[in-house]
Parts: structure tokens; C-alpha cells; sequence
């Protein structure tokens, strides 16, 4: 008998599994609270049998309804929680020799909770994220599994380069990462992470949102964000931004706080700012000095005017409903889903 067996999930009994548990707690509140609906009265006049016959339709209904939720809350909690049932995540060599806790990856692989995949210069290797997607893993990359399912999918990017191919809800699927955790918000995107803890997110479908003790950035499609450790993401811009942005975004997200540096960087970015970099400037809204804030902001408007109820006290103030009412007005690829999942944030 397979020694990890244990008799929990039959009967209850033995030491329960954590992940078993934490999935029972996400399900516990959808259980069916309450006493079963009371059925119609007879109307007066109505005979016996017709009102026996509307009773038995209603309740075969009732019960044909409850089946269907039951059933759907099922496929549900098989379908998210795939990696809980599995023990962890599967594993797939694709080049070299990858390693799962030191020992070789065979075609059975498995990345268990806890574990760590290391690929070395010649080895790349494939891990299915459950039933939501997969990860690509580069050369010289270290990852480790935190956490295998419901609505915790979670990888840990130590060191390497890693791509990402995610079909779920958003915040279904994290990546952890020295200096800042990336949220999946439906996409595909690329994360690299260096040695010194600094990471480098491109986004190639969808969004993601980059965290870090409050710290954020939002970066969509065609974006890319860059992270410091101990500091967080930076302020995310397009792939094509216009020359001497990159150097000058370094120097306000990461730089020593020279004050004259700092003034030619916001020159530079207000100046070569395009309409579609609406997507920076909207971000140095809420950092940097008032002053600069205010620069941005002036910039900003010439680019992008706001909606009619948005105005310049509540922006520069940190509101967030009027600057996510400006956001909303820049029409990017995916705003009416962004719309959406802000209800849900």
C-alpha cells in the first residue's frame, strides 16, 4: 500500500490534508444553507390528482436544478483543484536534463508542494499548471512550487526565465519573485528574474499585475515592467516607447534621488510622451514628488483629456474612482474587461 495514503478524504479520519482542507474551506461557502422551499398551495376548487401532478413537477424541477448546481460546483472544484487531487504539478522534459528536488525528470514527472525544478544550460522543461494552463522553463532557472490549486496557483521564480500560458478567472495563478509577485489577470507573459533579485515582465496577451507591498503596476499587452528588490515594480511602458524613455523611467523608479537627474528624466518622458503613453503617465500619477506630479498631470491632459467629473484636486490628491475613471478613458485594447474585473478587485 502506497505509504502516502491516508484515509481522510474517505472517511474523515487520520491527519487531514492541507490542501484538502484549504479546498473544503473554499467550497464551504457555496453548501446549500436553509429548509427546501414550501410548495404551492392548492387552489380552491382544484382536484386532488392535478395538484398532486404540480407538486411532483416542482419538485422533480427543484431537484433537476439542484443536480445541475451540484454538478457544475463539482467539475468546478475538479477542474481548479486538479493539482491538490494530483499531489502537485506535472512535468514534461523538452531539452537537456531538468531536476525535480536533485533527481532527473522522468516522463512522470512530478513537482510536488515544496519542490524546486532546476534546469541547467542545456535544459528546458514544461510544468502544467493543473487544468489552467502551463509554464515554459527556460535554461538556468529555479522555480519552486508554493501552492497547487482552487484559487491559489502558485509558482516561485528564484532565479531563470519562465512563459506563462494562462486560461482561468483572474488572480487564479501568482508568481512570486524577490521583488514583486505577478498576478495573472487572463494572459501569456514572460518573467525573468536575475541574480540579484531584479525582475523583467513582458506581457504578450492580456494583463498582469505586478505587486509589492502596495506598490503596483498594471502592464497590458505590448508592455513590459521592470523590478528592483526592495522596492518593487517600476512604472510599466510600451515595448515601442520613444528613445531615452527606459534610462529615464530607471532613473525615477530605481535611481539615488538626484534632484537634477530626476527633473531631466520627467523632461524627457513629458516631452517624447505619445497619446498611447497615457499607459506611464498615468502610473506617475501616484508617484514621484507633487511637483512632478503635477508636471505629469498638465501633460496628461493635453494627451488625454479626462472625463467631466474627474478633476485635478482629486487626481493629484490619489483618488482612486477619478483616476480609474480617467484609465477607463483611454479606450486600450481590453478597458471593458478592465472595467469589469475593477468590480471584482
Amino acid at each position: 500500500m502506497n505509504e502516502e495514503q491516508n484515509d481522510y478524504l474517505w472517511d474523515g479520519s487520520g491527519a487531514p490534508d492541507p490542501d484538502v482542507q484549504r479546498l473544503e474551506s473554499l467550497l464551504r461557502p457555496l453548501a446549500h444553507r436553509g429548509a427546501l422551499p414550501a410548495l404551492p398551495s392548492r387552489p380552491e376548487g382544484e382536484r386532488p390528482d392535478a395538484h398532486a401532478r404540480r407538486a411532483v413537477s416542482f419538485t422533480r424541477a427543484f431537484r433537476g436544478v439542484a443536480a445541475l448546481a451540484a454538478s457544475v460546483l463539482l467539475a468546478a472544484s475538479v477542474w481548479f483543484g486538479w493539482g491538490v487531487w494530483r499531489g502537485g504539478w506535472s512535468v514534461q522534459t523538452v531539452a537537456g536534463i531538468p531536476l525535480i528536488d536533485g533527481r532527473t525528470v522522468d516522463d512522470a514527472g512530478l513537482l510536488r508542494r515544496g519542490g524546486r525544478l532546476v534546469t541547467d544550460g542545456a535544459s528546458r522543461a514544461r510544468i502544467a499548471v493543473g487544468r489552467i494552463g502551463r509554464v515554459d522553463v527556460d535554461p538556468d532557472t529555479r522555480v519552486q512550487l508554493v501552492n497547487t490549486g482552487g484559487r491559489d496557483h502558485r509558482l516561485s521564480l528564484e532565479r531563470g526565465t519562465i512563459h506563462a500560458q494562462i486560461s482561468a478567472p483572474p488572480r487564479f495563478f501568482f508568481v512570486n519573485t524577490p521583488s514583486a509577485t505577478a498576478i495573472d489577470l487572463g494572459c501569456a507573459f514572460t518573467l525573468q528574474v536575475d541574480d540579484s533579485g531584479g525582475g523583467f515582465l513582458r506581457v504578450t496577451h492580456g494583463w498582469v499585475l505586478l505587486d509589492y507591498g502596495g506598490r503596483q503596476a498594471y502592464i497590458p499587452q505590448g508592455a513590459v515592467g521592470a523590478t528592483r528588490a526592495g522596492v518593487g515594480p517600476g512604472t510599466p511602458h510600451f515595448e515601442d516607447a520613444p528613445s531615452g524613455f527606459v534610462p529615464a523611467l530607471a532613473v525615477l523608479d530605481f535611481g539615488s534621488g538626484d534632484a537634477g537627474a530626476r527633473a531631466e528624466a520627467i523632461h524627457l518622458i513629458l516631452t517624447e510622451s505619445r497619446r498611447v503613453d497615457a499607459l506611464t503617465l498615468w502610473h506617475l500619477l501616484s508617484r514621484g514628488s507633487e511637483s512632478e506630479r503635477a508636471r505629469v498631470y498638465d501633460r496628461l491632459v493635453k494627451l488625454s483629456p479626462p472625463p467631466g467629473d474627474v478633476t485635478r484636486d482629486a487626481v493629484l490628491a490619489g483618488d482612486r474612482r477619478a483616476l480609474n475613471a480617467w484609465w477607463d478613458s483611454f479606450n486600450f485594447e481590453g478597458t471593458r474587461w478592465w472595467q469589469r474585473l475593477k468590480k471584482k478587485l
